[in-house]
């Protein structure tokens, strides 16, 4: 009976130690505009992401652990904190939003000023997140089809007769 018991204590022990920790994720939305693609990139607990742009293919790529850690920590803050909706200006073309979705919970806008020490934590987290990525630097342009592109011709001077 004994051993029994403790051949069962230890089947359980090791599917506890195998389930581990459950796994979260997030998702970093960025919306595009006219002339820039947007972008969607799935961030995992255990540092796995993927990245996906509009138009395009999806890729993996990692985290440090660290930087996985802070974001879920910022992003567990920034929903606590209940930050209202953020609006700044924008061009109507040109502007994008980025936004973080979390278990059913939208961040504000993080491209707006942040009205709080949270969203403005979470903003760094998602600007790090993006250069691991691959995406840091200027925006990613839409170019247009080499027969729309029209170079500008030089117009010979007109003298007055």
């Amino acid at each position: 009976m004994r051993i029994a018991l403790l051949f069962t204590l230890g089947i359980a022990a090791l599917m506890l130690i195998g389930a581990g920790a459950p796994r979260d994720g997030a998702t970093i939305v960025n919306s595009g505009s006219t002339n820039t693609a947007g972008y969607t990139v799935a961030v995992w607990s255990d540092g796995e992401a993927s990245l996906s742009i509009r138009g395009g293919t999806t890729r993996t790529f990692a985290i440090p652990s660290e930087v996985s850690e802070r974001f879920f920590t910022d992003v567990k803050s920034a929903r606590e904190a209940n930050a209202p909706a953020q609006f700044c200006m924008k061009s109507a073309s040109f502007g994008t939003r980025t936004v973080v979705t979390w278990h059913g919970w939208t961040s504000p806008d993080l491209q707006c000023p942040p009205q709080e020490a949270s969203t403005a934590a979470l903003a760094q987290d998602v600007r790090r997140i993006v250069a691991a990525s691959g995406l840091a630097g200027p925006p990613h342009r839409i170019g247009l089809p080499p027969s729309l592109r029209k170079i500008p011709q030089t117009t010979p001077e007109v003298t007055p007769t």
